[in-house]
């Protein structure tokens, strides 16, 4: 079965990075430190707006694409076991991150080659599917505990028993209401590393519960309704908590009430996500197909070019902000689409990436045709 909703979705938050870091150049508190290590300019503007926009994506984002990747992972391991899964990784994940930390670090000039920029979340996959194997060979000791996770996943309603470790892992890898991660290769992955795989195994329980889908397709108005009002909530509370008036008492006081917060707004939106896109996309769309194919190569390359045009729109007009962030985010998508159109598409590199397009794609064969005939996607399909 095809999943064009799910498939549309991951590649729209993947697409969303664009924004999120093009938005970064005028959040207070970041763009300043960014827009100066970039530029040399001390008064760089800020926007409430984009520091509103930038909290919101950066709430459900890595959550959602975590979810996605353990859901396709499974997909996956039905059709190919578990050496096919990591055979398909080993192409779809471990290649680009080498060749990405290379280009980065030796051509960009970003960094040491130990350092793994935005791409941090490829090595936190591998990791994942590492472990996704070790759990699945000790699943069969105790099947029976299998099927009583299964319970939560019968209903919408019933999955609202995973704040029972939502809520733990959330405080421990979103402390200070950000990811805790870790972007230096040698020093392994950060705290949040304990949500992300928390979402890989709600995203693969809810692929042996596919009929969940389709109760989150009738309840996403709701759950996104009541995620907009809570996310309201929390930014009230963490603009208090960070702002550093409030005596030591009180502001523990609201970083507790935050951090059960936190889990609650990022559950519904990523469900209300899930099932809007699952009742929306029903059918396969050339458009959506082509989005989905080239967001994988936008994600890799987009973090160069936001950080390059942002710094030169600083430095030559330093505008208002939603125009400084408008003509970025504008401009990189444009450009990142045409090198994927005219450079990755239909070569080896598109091919690594999303799987074979075009007439030429038969001079390429890192899968065999048992293999690629069970190809179902890009990255996490």
């Amino acid at each position: 079965m095809r999943y064009h909703g799910l498939d549309a979705l991951r590649a729209f938050a993947m697409m969303m990075g664009v924004v999120l870091h093009a938005s970064m150049f005028y959040v207070e508190g970041i763009g300043q430190s960014l827009g100066y290590e970039l530029t040399g300019r001390l008064l760089i503007p800020t926007s409430d707006f984009l520091g509103l926009l930038f909290f919101f994506i950066h709430i459900w984002r890595m959550p959602l694409f975590f979810l996605l990747a353990g859901f396709f992972a499974r997909l996956v391991v039905q059709k190919r076991d578990f050496s096919g899964l990591l055979k398909n990784r080993l192409v779809r994940i471990v290649l680009p991150l080498i060749g990405g930390v290379l280009v980065y670090n030796l051509a960009f000039k970003f960094g040491g080659l130990n350092e793994l920029h935005h791409m941090w979340f490829l090595r936190d996959l591998v990791l994942m599917y590492l472990l996704l194997a070790v759990m699945k060979y000790l699943s069969r000791l105790t099947p029976s505990i299998l099927a009583k996770i299964d319970l939560i996943f019968s209903s919408s309603g019933r999955l609202w028993l995973l704040m029972i470790v939502l809520l733990p892992a959330t405080t421990i890898g979103r402390p200070g209401f950000f990811n805790w991660i870790n972007t230096n290769l040698e020093q392994g992955p950060g705290p949040f590393f304990l949500l992300g795989f928390l979402f890989v195994l709600i995203g693969w329980f809810m692929h042996r519960n596919t009929h969940i889908l389709d109760s989150l397709s009738t309840v996403w108005r709701k759950h996104a309704l009541i995620g907009f009002i809570s996310y309201g909530a929390l930014v009230v509370i963490m603009t208090a908590v960070l702002s550093g008036k409030l005596d030591e008492e009180s502001a523990g006081g609201l970083w507790i009430l935050g951090m059960l917060i936190q889990p609650i707004v990022t559950f519904l939106l990523v469900t209300a996500f899930i099932g809007g896109t699952q009742a929306i996309f029903q059918r396969s769309s050339k458009v959506v197909s082509y989005f989905v194919d080239s967001s994988y190569w936008v994600y890799l390359l987009h973090l160069w070019v936001v950080f390059g045009i942002g710094g030169e729109i600083i430095k030559a007009a330093n505008p208002n902000p939603l125009v400084g962030a408008g003509v970025n985010i504008v401009a990189t998508t444009l450009i990142c689409m045409a090198t994927y159109h005219l450079l990755v598409r239909y070569t080896p590199i598109g091919w690594t990436l999303h799987g074979k397009k075009g007439p030429f794609s038969r001079l390429f064969k890192p899968f065999s045709k048992k293999d690629a005939s069970a190809e179902n996607g890009t990255l996490d399909r």
